[in-house]
């Protein structure tokens, strides 16, 4: 969905939240898979104290209420977001909905349990380093780490008539989600990892030297305790990310932004 009209600058970004909440619900994939994890710890959350943070529409803390949390604080920076937020939980008592950065949350009690979908594509490309400027120190944080996997094929069994070496070899340095339709076998090793015990670190080198391959892929995968809870290609929302290989090694820096993080990528010839 794109916004095709001119807006303010402000309006645009309340609206494009309010598009792309609309895109993560539809991917029943994910939301599925985080209903999942949030009925597999209901311990964590009945008669708890929780957060979700960026609560969008909210859709988790509707969950958590049901599942018997004491209260449940529905975190939202997005007024348009946090109005609809309002209205689809006043049914439930024990949720209140609070209208900031979830950095600017100070609450009056101890959280217990923090949920949140800070993943981008890229990982990093979010929000995942508002966790690291919390003003509160949760006792959980759901999911827990997360890695942006990385793999190195050979670009034959991907291309086709359009899409072929000569088109490829113009995208040099340029990432692109959902280039091409993945297989499932992307997934060779993590690049880049975060886990909520390391602090966000901007900048990472990885070096494929030993990997042979013409074409490289990037796909997201979510954890919490060392369990893989949804991944990219599976879940639609999150497409894999594609470019042409033209060397063995590579940079990625996150560079923080108003609203997450841009993204960086160069080859180190």
């Amino acid at each position: 969905m794109d916004i095709v009209n001119r807006l303010s600058e402000s309006r645009f970004r309340e609206v494009d939240d309010l598009l792309a909440f609309i895109s993560i619900y539809d991917d029943e994939t994910r939301i599925e898979a985080y209903l999942r994890l949030l009925h597999a710890n209901r311990a964590l959350i009945e008669q708890k104290v929780c957060v979700e943070a960026g609560c969008g529409l909210g859709l988790f803390a509707a969950e958590m209420a049901k599942l018997g949390a004491k209260k449940v604080y529905a975190v939202e920076q997005n007024q348009l977001l946090a109005n609809i937020a309002e209205q689809r939980l006043q049914a439930f008592a024990n949720v209140e909905v609070v209208r900031c950065p979830i950095e600017g949350f100070r609450p009056a009690e101890p959280i217990d349990l923090l949920v949140h979908e800070f993943f981008g594509q890229m990982l990093h490309d979010e929000s995942l380093h508002a966790l690291d400027h919390l003003a509160f120190a949760p006792g959980t944080i759901m999911p827990d780490s997360g890695a942006l996997f990385c793999g190195v094929m050979d670009a034959t069994s991907y291309l086709d008539t359009y899409l072929n070496r000569e088109l490829l070899s113009n995208l040099d340095g340029v990432l692109i989600a959902g280039l091409f339709e993945e297989t499932g076998d992307e997934f060779h090793f993590p690049a880049v990892e975060w886990s909520v015990q390391q602090r966000f670190r901007a900048s990472h080198r990885v070096d494929i030297s030993d990997r042979s391959g013409d074409l490289l892929a990037f796909g997201l995968e979510i954890r919490h305790r060392g369990q893989m809870i949804c991944r990219a290609g599976e879940c639609d929302n999150w497409a894999l990310v594609w470019t042409p290989r033209t060397a063995d090694r590579f940079e990625l820096t996150f560079v923080p932004e108003n609203v997450g993080e841009e993204v960086s990528f160069r080859w180190l010839r």
